[in-house]
């Protein structure tokens, strides 16, 4: 997918959202979304774990005053994976 291409943007967004729905529809499926930033030396990762459409659990990790190594070593504590 091309990231610039706003048509290609609307069909992954759609494909995501329907994927999403019917996972949330599955009792037995959870759905996971996180999202990380790091900027201006604060690094935040949120984490949502939805059951059925209920949400199971919240997590929010925050931290001040980051170097770059220091980001490296949140991502590995918190099990990020560089996205590309």
């Amino acid at each position: 997918m091309d990231r610039k291409c706003e048509k290609g943007k609307r069909v992954h967004i759609y494909k995501l959202d329907e994927t999403t729905l019917q996972a949330l529809a599955d009792s037995k499926t959870a759905v996971i979304i996180s999202d990380v930033n790091i900027k201006n030396q604060v690094a935040i990762s949120i984490v949502h774990i939805h059951i059925y459409d209920n949400l199971i659990i919240k997590t929010l990790y925050h931290i001040v005053n980051i170097t770059c190594t220091e980001a490296k070593l949140f991502a590995i504590r918190c099990g990020i994976n560089q996205a590309t």
